[in-house]
């Protein structure tokens, strides 16, 4: 994800990059965990890919522990830490808009084929 910045004990503040390109091995992972099935969904994965690529809030960096590799996140204005990224919950909610916005599509286009099917059948 970063390389490392500072270590503080056996934690270790790693450092954002502005380039960093998640694989696709992450995109599926962070995908899962935001509510995305990868084989059902694959035209929502881009909202996973967003999210890894989201820069985090002021304050907030990832940090990782040396003891068993895990990483979290680490507010340093606050103290507050989370094992979830910050905006998990705005890309969970994201993906039920985008879910909700391609069913009103989908019934925009039925309705649209019925429409079409009844002027066929009324020449």
């Amino acid at each position: 994800v970063a390389g490392a910045l500072v270590r503080i004990g056996d934690q270790i503040v790693l450092e954002d990059y502005d380039t960093y390109v998640p694989s696709q091995k992450e995109i599926w992972k962070y995908a899962q965990e935001i509510g995305i099935d990868p084989e059902t969904e694959p035209e929502l994965l881009w909202l996973a890919k967003e999210g890894l690529m989201a820069p985090l809030p002021a304050g907030w960096r990832v940090c990782q522990n040396t003891q068993n590799d895990d990483i979290y996140y680490f507010n340093f204005n606050n103290g507050e830490s989370s094992w979830e990224h910050p905006y998990d919950d705005h890309y969970k909610n994201l993906v039920i808009q985008e879910r909700h916005k391609r069913l009103a599509q989908g019934s925009l286009k039925k309705k649209e084929k019925k429409k079409k099917k009844e002027k066929k059948e009324k020449k």
